[in-house]
């Protein structure tokens, strides 16, 4: 049963997003999308909710920094037997600047082939002011919200989480997914719930599939955008 509530649940949510993708904007390139529209969804906010809420203040002077691609850690991170490599999130993340001063971070993602669309507004001032330091690959590990400066053989904590991940300010490819591993290996020690009948037989509950309701939830962001415009151009 729970299993068929989650099903009806993400297919309704990929349906939502789906309906709303022709009314949200989109542009053809990661870097066309920025141009066309970090600007109005920043003042958007600025204009149509408390900026304190974002790092920002009300000033209109907005700039952002460079463009990243947001890389993840490949399966094969997750098997001490296989090279660690990192794949593309599909995301492109950028430091907003307010007054020169960088306050926020906002990104687009591929939401189809070679179709790009809103995907976040704050991730927080700490990464936008790291994003300046950033010389080679930008590489997030989620489950921890830990941001690093990966350089082809060491990864250089952004945000004090990465820090906090690897226990200290910079750690090599191999330790680093030997720390992956050891993080993968005691979550799934945990002990998950169960439901106990009167005889000996043990039904485990099904986990949620985390990966598919986060790209569920990255999906109708486009939707909830939307809406946020046209509640405050009323």
């Amino acid at each position: 049963m729970f299993r068929h509530l989650t099903t009806f649940a993400l297919a309704g949510i990929f349906t939502l997003a789906a309906t709303s993708a022709a009314a949200a904007p989109t542009e053809r390139s990661a870097e066309r999308f920025a141009e066309e529209h970090f600007e109005s969804i920043v003042l958007d906010h600025i204009e149509g909710d408390d900026p304190s809420h974002y790092h920002l203040t009300e000033s209109r002077a907005i700039s952002f920094g460079s463009l990243h691609e947001v890389m993840i850690a490949a399966q094969s991170c997750y098997s001490s037997d296989e090279m660690c490599t990192f794949v593309s999130s599909k995301e492109y993340v950028s430091a907003v600047l307010q007054d020169g001063e960088p306050r926020n971070v906002i990104g687009t993602y591929e939401q189809e082939p070679g179709l790009f669309a809103f995907s976040t507004f704050g991730y927080g001032d700490e990464l936008a002011i790291s994003l300046a330091d950033v010389s080679g690959t930008l590489v997030h590990s989620a489950r921890e919200n830990a941001w690093f400066d990966y350089d082809g053989k060491t990864l250089t904590a952004l945000t004090i989480d990465a820090k906090r991940f690897i226990d200290g300010d910079t750690i090599t490819l191999e330790m680093y997914q030997k720390r992956l591993v050891e993080t993968q290996s005691n979550t799934e020690a945990q002990p998950g719930d169960t439901l106990t009948g009167g005889s000996a037989d043990v039904q485990t509950t099904e986990p949620i599939s985390y990966w598919m309701l986060g790209l569920a939830l990255l999906a109708v962001l486009p939707l909830a955008y939307l809406f946020y415009r046209r509640r405050w151009r009323k």
